[in-house]
């Protein structure tokens, strides 16, 4: 059907040209958006102007016809008719009739004439001329009858803006939360700055980072989780107000508050303290609201919130302590709050230490709670390597969070600037990082080193989109212009892009088979780091128990057999000069462990004077298959 309906299309296209029109031409000649003549119309009559937009709608009537054209600002009817229409060549006939026959629903198109009313009181533009802007070759969704999936429509958000204005209007909200915290830290005074995205030591925020290769410099970088750290280095370089708006990427999971990719933002202010920074957050957070909204109460899920009244002010040991009954103030020991969480039926990982236990009872219990605005202070030491001491109680640190609804929209801290307590609680992180825990916070000695030289006393806080998502009262990944989503996998649950990988074994090298083993092992290993969870269609599959077991890789691996160390860098070659991801393995690879002299012997040759183990292909199936086709598979 799809394919009977685009060779009508391409037929229709076919005819413009050969009529003498240009369907994709370079300019219009645009005077006004279609609001504009709308709102101008009593002025405007009389007067020739020119619209453009995609038809919306198209109704002939014998000799004439209705049409609705719309751009951004709003929808125009058209009225043509056999006497009055024209084309660019103002051939009255000739154009009308190639406007009936070969203008669809989803055409762009440009309309000069002068605008009346119907006599239904429309207002109407009667089009004396007309050309294509572009013509559609797929056919356009329906008002009515169009896309209902939510996956299909923020896969193609394309199609959803095209069809829907709420979400034209959402995005335009969006631009107004974002331009209304840019002008409140401007007006204050702060220097809005764009540090790097790409991060030798990933830090101020406990998750797990992605991982990406720098090929120029040829090492790994991590993709920032925070904007913290570099923020903080220019306080100790002279700044004292300091923001940013960037995007940060988590390699954690996807779920309605959640997106592994999602822009942020983070200020600091020296010599300010929490109270004070309390105070500037809720004024910005209520002009936020007001912006975008133009009303103090909002709806989240089955919640009113109130964002318009004073803020409470909650203490996280007491409601702990009256939700879980475990006094913090107290010695608790892991195995105490592990006995907590399983009477709870509150799952956790068996390395979690004291502080990601107590995070995670707390997530899952009190933080469900806390429905209208509200800032949460004086959290455990253990959650919060960032934050300053407090003075009264070592257990405590120097941090708030803005809690609305049963999530956190804002985390600030009284910013530690002591050097020493600093290293100490990287040193901690650091220890549970090798336990087990990806997402604790990785020693920055750069970032430590920093503040030898003097941080003065700040404050810092830093909100996510997040905020804007619960003011619209939809999941995170509904807010995003366009959200990551799973590749399109067919009935057998394999990507629709089918590729191969092969891996081919030098077998003329004369390898023992714990060296061929050797070989093809290091090849999947160094495929894999390079080319990540793309490879999987799921990470992993829930047994009947509630254990995970990971998914094998979604495309099929092959081992074949070359004869000798010239073929497989021919292949490679041939290969790399058709943009497949190749993996190497070579002698040296094999005879040492010890990079730094694999390296300085593989600088001292030519690529075609190493010696080639092995080899990995990865890429489009058909070409693959073609490129490696006379090598035999591996016996």
């Amino acid at each position: 059907m799809l394919n009977e309906i685009k060779e009508i299309k391409l037929k229709k296209l076919e005819n413009l040209r050969k009529a003498g029109f240009e369907p994709y031409p370079e300019k219009t000649d645009r005077t006004m958006t279609n609001k504009e003549a709308v709102d101008k119309f009593d002025e405007l009559q009389s007067k020739e102007i020119v619209l453009v937009g995609r038809v919306k709608s198209l109704r002939p009537m014998g000799g004439s016809a209705f049409a609705h054209i719309e751009d951004e600002s709003g929808k125009m009817q058209l009225f043509l008719s056999e006497g009055d229409t024209g084309d660019q060549g103002n051939e009255s006939d000739k154009g009308f009739d190639l406007f009936i026959n070969t203008v669809e629903i989803g055409d762009f198109v440009e309309a000069n004439g002068e605008l009346f009313a119907t006599k239904t009181g429309e207002k109407t533009l009667r089009v004396k001329k007309w050309k294509m802007l572009a013509k559609s070759l797929a056919p356009v969704p329906t008002e009515h009858f169009g896309v209902k999936d939510t996956e299909e429509l923020l896969r193609r958000r394309y199609l959803d803006l095209m069809m829907n204005p709420e979400t034209r209007d959402l995005f335009r909200k969006k631009n107004i939360f974002w331009q209304t915290a840019r002008n409140f830290f401007s007006k204050k005074g702060f220097l809005e700055v764009q540090t790097p995205v790409l991060e030798n030591i990933p830090g101020g925020a406990e998750a797990e980072p992605f991982v990406t290769h720098h090929k120029a410099l040829d090492r790994d970088y991590f993709m920032r989780i925070s904007l913290e750290l570099p923020l903080k280095r220019l306080l100790v370089g002279g700044y004292e107000k300091v923001f940013e708006i960037g995007r940060l990427f988590r390699n954690e999971g996807i779920d309605r508050e959640h997106l592994q990719e999602y822009d942020d933002l983070e200020f600091y202010e020296a010599y300010s303290d929490l109270k004070k920074g309390m105070k500037l957050v809720e004024k910005l957070y209520k002009e936020i609201v007001k912006n975008v909204c133009g009303k103090m109460e909002t709806e989240y899920k089955d919640n009113i919130i109130n964002w318009g009244g004073k803020w409470e002010t909650k203490d996280y040991f007491k409601l702990f302590k009256q939700e879980i009954g475990i006094d913090l103030d107290r010695e608790v020991s892991v195995l105490d709050l592990q006995e907590k969480a399983d009477e709870l039926g509150i799952k956790y990982e068996k390395n979690y230490g004291k502080g990601r236990m107590i995070d995670t009872i707390y997530k899952k219990t009190v933080r469900s709670k806390l429905i209208q605005p509200c800032f949460l202070v004086g959290h455990p030491i253990e959650i919060s390597p960032l934050a300053k001491k407090d003075p009264k109680d070592p257990r405590k640190v120097l941090r708030m969070q803005v809690l609305v609804a049963g999530s956190e929209i804002g985390n600030g801290f009284a910013e530690l600037n002591d050097p020493i307590d600093q290293r100490a609680r990287f040193e901690d992180q650091s220890k549970l990082r090798a336990a087990g825990d990806t997402e604790a916070q990785m020693l920055d000695e750069d970032f430590v080193e920093a503040m030898e030289y003097g941080m003065p006393p700040a404050f810092g806080f830093g909100f996510s989109e997040r905020l804007f998502s619960l003011l619209m009262n939809k999941s995170v990944r509904e807010t995003v212009i366009f959200p990551p989503m799973k590749e399109v996998a067919n009935k057998e649950g394999k990507s629709k892009n089918t590729k191969i990988a092969v891996a081919i074994i030098n077998k003329g090298a004369g390898m023992e088979l714990w060296q061929e083993l050797n070989t093809v092992a290091h090849l999947n290993a160094s495929f894999a780091a390079r080319e990540g969870k793309m490879l999987f269609y799921q990470d992993s599959i829930p047994t009947a128990d509630e254990e995970r077991i990971k998914l094998n890789i979604q495309h099929a691996i092959l081992i074949k057999a070359a004869q000798s160390s010239g073929e497989l860098y021919n292949l490679l070659e041939d290969c790399k000069g058709k943009k497949l991801a190749v993996v190497e393995f070579t002698k040296e690879m094999i005879d040492t462990t010890d990079d730094k002299k694999i390296i300085e012997i593989t600088n001292k040759k030519k690529a075609s004077d190493l010696e080639y183990l092995g080899a990995l292909i990865f890429g489009d199936k058909n070409l693959v298959e073609e490129l490696t086709k006379k090598f035999e598979l591996y016996k």
